[in-house]
């Protein structure tokens, strides 16, 4: 059974290192206000979601899953959660993709908005949209 589940501030390295077996090249800074999610299945991490509210918006910082649970619904599930947390806020949501990213798909059936900038995506989901 897949859980989700808040990290605690004692887990953030813990997380940290998940974050950058499933993005290597990414620079993950992590901070006391952040949220982080993890799902996981049969005890172990499958997925994680980054979350910054800034106040009047909310930066989904990255959202990843490992790459042997992938297709499998995972990446789903965690923004499924985002969206209930956030449902009743009327704080837009800001996510920033790779052009290639195949979760492009995903993130525009849930509403949101594709913006291009170069070779950068931010696909934006507006309040209660």
């Amino acid at each position: 059974m897949l859980i989700v589940r808040s990290v605690r501030p004692s887990e953030f390295e813990q997380a940290r290192d998940f974050i950058k077996s499933i993005f290597p090249d990414a620079m993950v800074q992590l901070s006391e206000e952040d949220t982080i999610l993890i799902a996981e299945y049969g005890g172990r991490a499958v997925g994680f979601a980054h979350i910054i509210d800034e106040g009047d918006r909310v930066l989904l910082q990255g959202i990843g899953t490992d790459p042997s649970m992938r297709g499998q619904g995972v990446g789903t599930i965690l923004l499924e959660y985002i969206l209930s947390e956030y449902r009743d806020s009327d704080m837009p949501i800001y996510l920033k993709v790779k052009v290639m990213n195949p979760a492009i798909d995903l993130y525009s059936r849930y509403g949101f908005m594709v913006k291009k900038f170069g070779d950068v995506l931010v696909l934006v989901k507006k309040a209660n949209s």
